[in-house]
């Protein structure tokens, strides 16, 4: 059946069977035609025809098969020098995929959006393969393997071109594919020739399974011939989820006659093909590098010109999984260059005294700018400023003066020149430095006159005058109107350091119940105040009174010095000893010794941590004695004695080692105090009797 539209566009027929929704066969209609079709229909009154018509071209169940091949077999045989011809219907756009890429002669393909015709003409033993058919919208394809039998084996495997196998994972398919599904064939590792198992094997396509980075052979058998086929090189490539795609250039702004390079990078991929876009595409051809770990594909002009000026756009299309990637980018070529600038801030600008200030200017310049910083039309002194230039981005620079800790001398105007061979700019900041007053000076020339001469930085100090009354203590402010006063004032600028000098005479009429008077400069940074002292006569009986005091005083601490001194020269008892030997009147002999040369024995030295010290039995200006216990000094048991301990003085240090040797050498008696031992080390010695 045939159906035509109200435009004249012809219908193709739909295949029905029992049910006329059945085997379904989806045609395209315009929507104008189609309801010029209906209305037709109404005028009839076929509404059975309206209802059949209404599902063949609007029903389509979700989940059903919307790609479908015509015929439907999915492997035929067809004698070599024949024709043959397939059908691909589908809802949306459809395309074919070949055995061989590009596809052999004898292949003819009629694409008409959703439906593709495949046409095959006096086919031969090359043709064999698996035509695939593929609707990309809803991921659907259907396969048909035709085979087309050789004349011997040398007509059994369909060459490709390349032997080359590329895959993404631990799988992959040798397409060992056969003119003849009836031909037995096997898989060996050609190296080897070792028989690999457990593999998939479609006559259509090859063998699919798990493959290593080798090269691989196929052996077709029928019955007594056997035929190898040609070597597969198997390789692993790296197909990353989102391919990284870098668009570069060497400058996107440059001036004729520069040399201009765009690259385009990818990492990390094997296989990509590069499509570029730019001004002079026919003329200009780009070039491909194979890197470590990437693959660039570049466009370079040695001499720019402003007809290359445009959008440079790269296209990467990673064949594996189909990704594609583009990026561009605008590219400037100037006849001449040019200068731009702004200043970062106010360009009249000030500071405080020995604060650190940044003068900075925004830069955007091509080709690349000169830059000189000037005070004063003058160059800029390095010890006392830094000057630093940024380089942003292709044409745009920052560049800043940098003046540490500032000083009266730099007050003046600063300027910053750009320049290259093509433009020349310039920007000035006015610098004012800021100060408090000092040179602070208050004089009395005469017994009843004031001046005040001081220096303020910049800001114009103010100067007041203050005087105070001996009566009741109290600062009261004098101005030029004040009765019995007058002021003069002079005001100097001294151009070369930026210094305002201010010179201020005060004149007083009486001084009659005045005793200082105080000059107080004050500007917006700060103040200072110096004070004068006044003397009159009713001042000179305090004045005197207050003289003697002091003399009084300074006499009274020298003596006190000079009693320090005396007490400090007395003399100390100082242990002397001298071995004297000398015969008394009765004839007894008497030797005197000096203990110092006396030997000490390290048997009489005992444990500190055997002794126990308890009360104070004792104290003098050189020590004292203490009650102490003493353990392991007989057989085991404890033992009570005194200890004596001096303070930690050298002298008295020295005199308890000296009786402690004459004691030893005395040894036990019966009029001496006896020495039990002694703690000698490890801190003040302790004499223990």
């Amino acid at each position: 059946m045939r159906l035509k539209a109200s435009e004249g566009a012809e219908l193709p027929a739909c295949r029905s069977s029992s049910h006329p929704l059945h085997h379904q066969r989806k045609v395209r209609v315009p929507a104008a035609g189609l309801a010029a079709m209906m209305a037709s229909i109404r005028g009839t009154g076929n509404i059975s025809l309206l209802g059949f018509l209404l599902g063949v071209f609007l029903v389509h169940p979700e989940g059903a098969v919307s790609l479908e091949l015509l015929p439907s077999a999915s492997e035929v045989l067809v004698p070599s020098n024949s024709n043959y011809t397939v059908e691909c219907l589908g809802w949306s756009e459809v395309k074919w995929h070949f055995p061989q890429d590009p596809p052999v002669d004898g292949v003819l393909l009629d694409n008409r959006g959703s439906m593709s015709i495949l046409h095959l003409f006096n086919i031969t033993w090359r043709n064999s393969g698996r035509y695939t058919c593929e609707e990309p919208s809803s991921d659907q394809s259907r396969n048909v393997d035709v085979f087309i039998p050789g004349q011997g084996p040398d007509e059994w495997f369909v060459p490709l071109d390349l032997g080359v196998v590329m895959k993404e994972g631990e799988e992959g398919t040798i397409p060992c594919m056969v003119s003849n599904p009836n031909l037995n064939v096997s898989l060996y590792e050609r190296p080897s020739r070792r028989l690999v198992s457990g593999m998939t094997y479609e006559p259509g396509r090859g063998f699919t399974g798990h493959l290593n980075d080798t090269s691989y052979m196929c052996i077709a058998t029928n019955g007594a011939e056997e035929k190898e086929s040609q070597t597969y090189y198997v390789f692993s490539i790296i197909v990353p989820k989102v391919m990284e795609v870098d668009l570069t250039v060497s400058s996107s702004v440059l001036k004729q006659g520069e040399v201009l390079t765009v690259n385009c990078t990818v990492r990390d991929t094997e296989m990509v093909f590069f499509s570029w876009g730019f001004p002079r595409r026919q003329e200009i051809e780009p070039l491909t590098d194979f890197l470590p770990n990437q693959i660039r594909s570049f466009v370079n002009i040695t001499a720019a010109t402003v007809a290359d000026s445009g959008v440079y756009s790269c296209t990467v299309q990673e064949t594996t999984q189909g990704q594609t990637v583009m990026k561009n980018i605008t590219i400037t070529v100037l006849d001449r260059g040019y200068v731009y600038l702004w200043p970062l801030g106010e360009t009249n600008v000030s500071s405080l005294l020995h604060h650190t200030l940044e003068l900075s200017v925004d830069i955007d310049a091509h080709p690349a700018p000169t830059i000189i910083w000037t005070r004063q039309n003058q160059s800029v002194a390095t010890e006392t400023t830094t000057i630093n230039t940024t380089h942003l981005s292709d044409s745009r620079y920052v560049s800043t003066l940098t003046l540490v800790r500032v000083q009266m001398d730099q007050t003046g105007s600063y300027t910053a020149t750009i320049s290259n061979d093509d433009d020349i700019r310039e920007v000035t900041f006015n610098l004012e430095v800021q100060g408090e007053p000092h040179g602070h000076q208050v004089c009395m020339p005469h017994h009843v006159t004031s001046c005040c001469h001081l220096q303020t930085f910049c800001v114009h100090a103010q100067l007041t005058y203050c005087r105070c009354n001996h009566l009741n203590g109290g600062w009261r402010s004098q101005s030029k109107d004040s009765e019995g006063m007058t002021l003069q004032e002079n005001i100097t600028m001294v151009a070369e350091r930026g210094v305002t000098q201010v010179h201020s005479m005060l004149t007083l009429q009486t001084l009659s119940s005045l005793s200082a008077v105080r000059c107080e400069a004050t500007n917006s940074v700060g103040r200072q105040a110096k004070d004068l002292r006044v003397i009159s006569s009713s001042l000179l009986s305090q004045v005197v009174v207050l003289a003697v005091v002091l003399v009084l005083v300074i006499i009274a601490v020298i003596f006190l010095i000079i009693l320090i001194i005396l007490w400090r020269k007395k003399p100390h008892y100082e242990v002397r000893w001298k071995v004297i030997e000398s015969v008394s009147p009765d004839g007894q002999q008497y030797t005197y010794l000096d203990p110092a040369q006396l030997p000490y024995s390290p048997t009489w030295e005992i444990d500190r941590d055997h002794v126990v010290l308890g009360q104070v039995l004792g104290s003098g200006a050189f020590g004292r004695v203490v009650e102490a216990t003493i353990s392991g000094l007989i057989n085991s048991h404890s033992t009570k004695a005194a200890v004596k301990m001096v303070k930690p003085r050298s002298d008295a240090v020295q005199s308890l080692m000296s009786e402690l040797k004459v004691l030893v050498h005395l040894g036990p008696h019966l009029n001496v105090v006896n020495l039990l031992g002694a703690c000698t080390r490890g801190g003040l010695s302790l004499l223990l009797i």
